[in-house]
């Protein structure tokens, strides 16, 4: 185990994972689940209770063996070693999955969802059901779904109007809804791989990121980004995904028995995240974090283009749509 830590090459990573995943399951089954945050973060904490309950489900028969904090490298890297079969599960973060379904854009329009109720609404719909499900066909699948609260920047100055963002490099998980969104709002996105972010602001090579609260208390970006500015422009949805490959050698039983270790955490992780939530503002305070409060309609406005071209696409269309119509009367 000890030197798995620190991998980081898909390469390296493959060849560990196979030794794994690759081989027909015995009674006594081992499955390894990959994740890229640290373990302070919401999603760490929910693998882990997923991978106990599934130990306990299944009367320690199934072991969930979770590689944390990018040891085998981010999403977009792992994903293809599900589809493989070199890697049983990953925690598949919504923008990362839109390479492989571009339904998935829904998740970064600009203000398209009211609130984290409003996004589980749709998450837990027949739409959300819909949408998770349109990757089964790529080798994988999504077990499980979290959503989580919105996304925002956080700099070195306050962001409290689009202006203020002018010329600033800012890291996105690129998309071509996201990239044009930091666009519309005057800032220059920067793709730059999440476990890198910190050192590059510390650095000066951005001028800051933009994520939910946790995400950035979890990673301390605070200690070099020390305003956080909520204009909430998007919310983050990360999947629990397995490996077709995986799947198709388990008996009825072991499927079972993930499923309902899947629900539970869906449970599990909108309970604590409220807590962390909270914890995560306390200690914010503590530190002197300056939270700012924006004008958002100056930014709802800077982003309509973008929303009246997705609204030209009927496929787009159709999925922003489905999300309105479960927003609060």
């Amino acid at each position: 185990m000890g030197k798995l830590f620190g991998l980081r090459s898909l390469v390296g990573a493959a060849a560990v994972a196979a030794s794994m995943g690759g081989a027909a399951y015995a009674q006594d089954l081992k499955l390894g689940l990959a994740h890229n945050v640290g373990p302070d973060h919401v999603m760490a904490e929910t693998l882990n209770y997923f991978a106990d309950r599934v130990a306990e489900f299944s009367d320690g028969s199934i072991e969930v063996v979770v590689y944390g904090g990018g040891q085998m490298g981010e999403t977009r890297d792992v994903v293809p070693m599900m589809q493989q079969g070199a890697m049983d599960m990953n925690k598949s973060f919504h923008g990362e999955l839109e390479a492989f379904e571009p339904s998935f854009f829904v998740f970064n329009v600009p203000y398209l969802f009211q609130d984290i109720e409003h996004l589980r609404r749709f998450l837990y719909s027949d739409a959300g059901t819909e949408l998770s499900e349109s990757v089964n066909d790529k080798g994988f699948f999504n077990l499980a779904a979290y959503g989580a609260e919105a996304r925002s920047f956080y700099t070195n100055k306050p962001i409290r109007k689009p202006e203020d963002l002018d010329g600033a490099k800012i890291r996105v998980f690129a998309t071509p809804t996201t990239n044009r969104m930091v666009e519309l709002m005057g800032g220059a996105p920067a793709p730059i791989p999440w476990g890198e972010t910190y050192s590059a602001i510390q650095q000066g090579v951005i001028d800051g990121s933009e994520n939910n609260i946790t995400s950035y208390v979890a990673a301390r970006h605070y200690e070099v980004a020390k305003i956080y500015s909520k204009d909430e422009h998007t919310m983050v949805v990360d999947y629990l995904s397995i490996a077709t490959k995986t799947w198709d050698k388990l008996t009825d039983e072991q499927k079972s028995v993930l499923k309902r270790a899947a629900r539970a955490s869906e449970e599990h992780q909108q309970e604590v995240y409220t807590i962390q939530v909270a914890d995560a503002y306390k200690l914010l305070e503590e530190k002197g974090i300056e939270i700012v409060e924006v004008d958002k309609e100056a930014f709802r406005k800077s982003v309509q283009p973008l929303i009246d071209e997705l609204m030209q696409d009927p496929e787009k269309a159709k999925w922003i749509e489905r999300a309105r119509a479960l927003a609060a009367e």
